[in-house]
C-alpha cells in the first residue's frame, strides 16, 4: 500500500510541475507574443507618418529605419519589395502578396502573423499596415520558439520538479505512516472502538459489519460442522470422503473400527496406501468417471459392502464418499434364513410323507386287518411329531416378537427344575441317564410357560445326547442378584467351530444321531430365545467325549 501511496503522490507531482510549466511558458510567450506586436504597430504608425509625409527616399524616414530594432520592408501594392532596411539589394527577393499579413492588411487596413522556422528553434512576428498610396509597409521581429523557450527553463524546471518531488515524498512518507499507523491501530474484533481518522470511521464501519458478518457466518459453518461431525461419527456405517486426487479427506470411527485402524494417520494418503483392494480400487475408479458402484470384499473375518458416489460441482467431479457397510450379520441372517427355509420344509415334509403314505396304503386295501392299528399308531405319532413341529415354530416366531407378552409370576426356579425334571425320568431310565438336581431356591419373575421351554429344553437336550450309563447335572444358584442356571452332561460333546451355531434353528452337530433321538431340532434355538427375551445370556463349554455344560444366566 505504501508503494502504491508513493507512486500515486509522484504522478500527482509529476503531471502538476509539467502542466504548470507548460501554462507558465505559453503565457510567457504570449505575453512576449503581445509586446512585440504592441511595439511593432507603435514603430509602424511614427514610419507610416514619416512615409507619408516625405516619402521612402527622405533621409528621416531612412534614418528611422536605420536605428530601429525591427526589420522593415516597403512593399508596392503588387507585392513586390521596394525597401528592406537589412537587405541591400532587394531586386531578388519573392513576391510578398500572398503572405498572411498582407493579405490581412489589404483588407483590413492592417494585419498581423507568425511563422516559427524549420528547425523550431524561433519564430517571427509580422505586422503590416496599408498606406494611403496602396503600398503596404510591414516590420518584423524575430524571438524564441514556445518549444526554444521551454528548453531554455528545462534545467531550473528539472531542478524544480526533482526539490518538489523530494518534498512531496517526505509528505508522502508522514502521511502514509500515520495513515498504517492508525490502520494497523484498528481492532479488528471491535473496529468502531477506537476511531483516529474521522476519514477511516466508515471503513472502521465497513470492517466491523463484515466482522460480525463473518463471526455468524463461522459460527452457522462450526454449527453445521458440529452436526455432520455428529451425524457420521455416530453412524453405524462406515464413510470415507475423497478428494479428486483419491486422497482421504475424512474417514469416521465406525471406518476406524470396521478396518481396526487409526484413521488420523491416513487422512491427506491416497486409498491405495489405506486399503488397495481390487473391489475398493473398481468403486473409487467408477466414481472417479461419474457412476454410483457397489463391491463387497472378505474382510479377515467379516464381509462388507462398499458404495461409491461422485461428489459433482458443475458437472465437475470434486471428489468421492465411499459408503462401508458391515453385512456381515446380514449374509448370516439371510443364511440361516435360507437354512430355515430349508430345514422346515425337509421337517414338514418328512412325517407328512410317512402319514400320506401310511393312508395311502390303508386306503387301497394294501394293509392286512391285524396290521391296521400298527399303521393308525405310527399315523398317530407322525400327527404328534408335526404337531410338535408347528408348535416350536410357532414359539419361535413369537419370541422374535419381542412385544408378545407373556405374563409373569414369582416363580421357585429350583422347584420348577425338580417338577421337569420328575416328567422327563421315564425317558432319562429308558437311556440309562441319571439326572442330578441341585442348588438353592431362587425366586425370579417370569412366564411358566416360557420356564418350561427353558428347563425342558435344556434337559431333554442332555438327556438326548448323553452316553449310555451318563450322568446330568442341573444346578440353579444365584449369581450377583441374577438366577444362574447349569445343565451339565457327560455326552459326546460339540466339536469347538459348531459351539456357536447349535443354537440356530435347526442346527444338528450330528444329523444321523439327531435321527435316532427325534426332536425338531428347534429345543435349543427356544432356549436362546427365551433368555434374550428376559435380557439374559448362554456360555458353553464343551469338550469332545467328555461332555457339555450349557450355563444360562437370567
Amino acid at each position: 500500500m505504501k508503494q502504491r501511496i508513493y507512486r500515486n503522490y509522484f504522478w500527482v507531482a509529476l503531471t502538476t510541475i509539467l502542466i504548470v510549466s507548460f501554462v507558465f511558458v505559453f503565457s510567457y510567450n504570449q505575453t512576449i507574443h503581445d509586446q512585440k506586436e504592441e511595439g511593432m504597430r507603435e514603430e509602424a504608425e511614427f514610419i507610416s507618418a514619416l512615409l507619408e509625409k516625405q516619402g521612402d527616399a527622405d533621409v528621416g524616414f531612412q534614418a528611422a529605419a536605420g536605428k530601429t530594432d525591427f526589420r522593415i520592408t516597403l512593399i508596392a501594392e503588387n507585392g513586390m519589395v521596394l525597401y528592406d532596411n537589412k537587405v541591400k539589394d532587394v531586386s531578388g527577393m519573392e513576391n510578398h502578396a500572398k503572405r498572411p499579413e498582407i493579405l490581412k492588411a489589404s483588407k483590413n487596413g492592417e494585419g498581423s502573423s507568425s511563422r516559427i522556422s524549420s528547425t523550431i528553434q524561433s519564430e517571427t512576428y509580422y505586422y503590416a499596415r496599408k498606406l494611403s498610396d496602396g503600398r503596404y509597409l510591414r516590420l518584423s521581429s524575430e524571438g524564441l520558439s514556445i518549444w526554444s523557450g521551454f528548453v531554455q527553463v528545462l534545467p531550473a524546471l528539472t531542478g524544480i520538479a526533482l526539490f518538489v518531488i523530494f518534498i512531496t515524498f517526505l509528505i508522502a512518507h508522514f502521511l502514509t505512516r500515520n495513515i498504517v499507523e492508525a490502520i494497523n491501530g484498528i481492532d479488528l474484533e471491535n473496529p468502531m472502538e477506537k476511531v483516529v481518522f474521522p476519514e477511516l470511521g466508515v471503513l472502521q464501519k465497513r470492517l466491523g459489519f463484515q466482522n460480525r458478518k463473518i463471526q455468524t457466518q463461522m459460527q452457522n459453518m462450526k454449527e453445521q460442522e458440529y452436526k455432520l461431525t455428529a451425524i457420521t461419527e455416530n453412524m453405524n456405517e462406515g464413510l470415507i470422503m475423497l478428494d479428486a486426487d483419491r486422497k482421504i479427506q475424512y474417514m469416521n470411527q465406525s471406518c476406524q473400527d470396521l478396518f481396526e485402524v487409526s484413521g488420523s494417520k491416513f487422512i491427506g494418503q491416497t486409498i491405495s496406501g489405506f486399503c488397495d483392494s481390487i473391489p475398493m480400487q473398481e468403486v473409487v475408479e467408477s466414481a472417479l468417471k461419474g457412476n454410483v458402484h457397489t463391491a463387497m470384499q472378505e474382510l479377515d473375518h467379516k464381509k462388507v459392502q462398499y458404495f461409491g458416489n461422485p461428489i459433482l460441482e458443475n458437472q465437475k467431479i470434486q471428489g468421492i464418499i465411499i459408503l462401508v457397510l458391515d453385512i456381515t450379520e446380514r449374509e448370516r441372517t439371510e443364511r440361516m434364513r435360507k437354512e430355515f427355509s430349508a430345514n422346515v420344509s425337509h421337517e414338514l415334509k418328512t412325517p407328512l410323507t410317512s402319514i400320506s403314505g401310511f393312508a395311502e396304503l390303508m386306503e387301497n386295501h394294501l394293509v392286512a386287518p391285524e396290521d391296521v392299528p400298527e399303521f393308525a399308531a405310527k399315523i398317530h405319532r407322525e400327527s404328534e411329531r408335526l404337531l410338535t413341529l408347528v408348535n416350536d415354530i410357532i414359539k419361535v416366531s413369537q419370541l422374535d416378537d419381542k412385544e408378545v407378552y407373556y405374563g409373569k409370576e414369582n416363580i421357585d426356579l429350583l422347584s420348577f427344575a425338580k417338577e421337569v425334571c420328575d416328567r422327563l425320568e421315564p425317558m432319562a431310565q429308558s437311556r440309562n441317564v441319571t439326572v442330578e438336581l441341585s442348588g438353592d431356591a431362587v425366586l425370579y419373575l417370569a412366564s411358566r410357560q416360557l420356564m418350561n421351554d427353558l428347563f425342558y429344553n435344556l434337559i431333554e437336550n442332555g438327556i438326548k445326547y448323553n452316553k449310555p450309563n451318563g450322568k446330568l447335572w442341573v444346578t440353579v444358584s444365584e449369581k450377583k442378584g441374577h438366577p444362574c442356571i447349569s445343565v451339565k452332561d457327560t455326552g459326546i460333546g460339540v466339536p469347538m467351530k459348531y459351539q456357536s451355531r447349535i443354537f440356530e434353528r435347526f442346527f444338528r452337530v450330528d444329523k444321523s444321531h439327531s435321527k435316532q433321538t427325534g426332536g425338531t431340532g428347534l429345543g435349543l434355538s427356544i432356549v436362546k430365545h427365551v433368555v434374550e427375551y428376559y435380557g439374559g445370556y448362554i456360555e458353553i463349554h464343551s469338550k469332545m467325549e467328555e461332555g457339555t455344560e450349557i450355563v444360562v444366566h437370567l
